[in-house]
Formats: structure tokens, C-alpha cells, sequence
């Protein structure tokens, strides 16, 4: 999907986004919680996350096919 000399930075940047993303959603769980008193608003948010993901996959690189394993 990427060159191979990009990687590593795509990789990096991945991360980075990824951390951000877990520190606000830290962030903003505690004001979730002080507001609602409950976790089911957070575990709606949670098990959504991962439909999310999949949906933009699916948009952003529709052409993603299974790695067939070759055994000579």
C-alpha cells in the first residue's frame, strides 16, 4: 500500500495518532462519566470505534485483497 521507504514513517505517524487518540478519549471519558454517572455511553462509544475503522478501511482502500500464501 505504501512504499517501502515510507513505512517507517507511516508507522510513526500511526502511532502518534493513535496515542493522541487514546489520551482525548481518556480526556473526555471522565466528563462522559461525571455527566452520566454511567459506563454504557463508553462502551457504546468503544464497540462503535471498531465499525468505524472498518467502514473507513473499507472506503479508503476498497481494493485490499487476502495475502495468498505461496509454498514452493
Amino acid at each position: 500500500m505504501f512504499p517501502r521507504q515510507a513505512v517507517g514513517s507511516v508507522v510513526g505517524i500511526e502511532g502518534m495518532v493513535g496515542s493522541l487518540g487514546s489520551a482525548l478519549f481518556a480526556f473526555f471519558a471522565g466528563h462522559i462519566l461525571q455527566l452520566t454517572h454511567s459506563y454504557a455511553s463508553l462502551f457504546g462509544i468503544a464497540a462503535s470505534a471498531y465499525l468505524l475503522a472498518l467502514m473507513i478501511l473499507w472506503l479508503l482502500a476498497p481494493g485490499l485483497k487476502k495475502v495468498e500464501l505461496v509454498v514452493a
